[in-house]
Formats: structure tokens, sequence, C-alpha cells
């Protein structure tokens, strides 16, 4: 189906910002904030359109990460390109995270995982989501077990925030009705 690119100032300053960050390497956290406050900036100049002309949810949670530097990052810069952030919190129960996304039924749920050992509950949440939420991950416990999002059923590993960018970014063209793809 054809559709029209009703954002393409944004696809562009996103698409650039992902090449940035991608070549030059690891940003402090103020720099990644940054960033996400020039996409906020650029979308309000183009009268707040997003990438999709109905936004999806994402909903975010960690499994066993009590601080959620990560997980900031991720909502900020989301919400910067027009999605409707809703984050669960922190040190999250996979039941609380399962039900949310079956009251929500967002298109994403975005989850920091740091330990190998949250694996079982990384699975649980996999195996029980809506059938049409995708589930993105990110955290040292991918880098540790590469095969880790396989076994549970992680639909995308972003090893940073430019890895999850770019994987909006994919998953927005010629998306203007706001249903994204399945990103399996």
């Amino acid at each position: 189906m054809a559709t029209e690119d009703h954002a393409p100032a944004l696809r562009q300053g996103l698409a650039a910002l992902c090449r940035r960050l991608q070549t030059q390497g690891p940003a402090s956290g103020e720099q990644m904030m940054a960033a996400a406050e020039e996409l906020l900036q650029l979308r309000q100049r183009m009268g707040g359109k997003g990438l999709w002309r109905r936004p999806p949810r994402l909903l975010t949670a960690t499994l066993d990460d009590a601080i959620g530097q990560g997980l900031a990052l991720i909502e900020r810069f989301a919400a910067a390109i027009g999605m409707v952030v809703t984050p669960l919190g922190l040190r999250r129960p996979p039941d609380a995270i399962v039900h949310a996304c079956h009251d929500y039924r967002p298109a994403f749920l975005g989850l920091t995982v740091l330990w190998l050992d949250s694996e079982a509950d990384l699975a649980l949440v996999a195996r029980q989501l809506p059938s049409e939420t995708r589930l993105i991950a990110g955290g040292p416990a991918f880098r540790y077990d590469p095969d880790l999002a396989t076994r549970c059923g992680v639909h995308h590993v972003a090893a940073d925030a430019a890895g999850f960018m770019a994987f909006m970014l994919a998953h927005s063209e010629g998306e203007a009705d706001g249903h994204v793809g399945s990103g399996v």
C-alpha cells in the first residue's frame, strides 16, 4: 500500500543523527539527551508531527534495573519522534508487564535486561505478549549472551539508543496510518 511520507524533515534528521552516532562511537548521556532534545525541537518546528500519522504506543520497563538510565534515553527519543510513551517503571515483575501490555495493546514493549539470571522472566514476558506487540530489548545481558534474545523470543535487540532509533526509523517508513510492521 503506497502511503505519503508526512514527516520527511524529521525522518531525515533522525537518519542523520543515527549515522552520526553510529560513526562517532559511544556518546555520553548528556550528548544523547542533547540529541533527543534536538529531535524534539525539530518535531516542534514541524508543528508537532512525528514519524507516524497515528503514533504507536511504546510501553517501557526494566526487569532487573533499578536505575533506568538507558530506558530514560529510549523514552526521550521515542517521544521526540512522536511515539506515545507509557513508562511502567523499574524492576517490574513479569506478570505486571504482561498485564499492562494486554491492557494497553502497545505496538512495542521496550525492556532493559541487565542480568543473565533474568532469562526466565524475559521469556515469560515474550511468550505472553499480545500478538501485535513487538518486544525490543537492550542491556548488557544481550552482550554477555548473544543467543539470549533468540531463546527468549525477543523481536529486536537494540544495543544502544542509536540502534533503537534506526529500528524505529525502519519501522516507520511507509507507515502513514500508524500500523507498524512485525519486525521479525
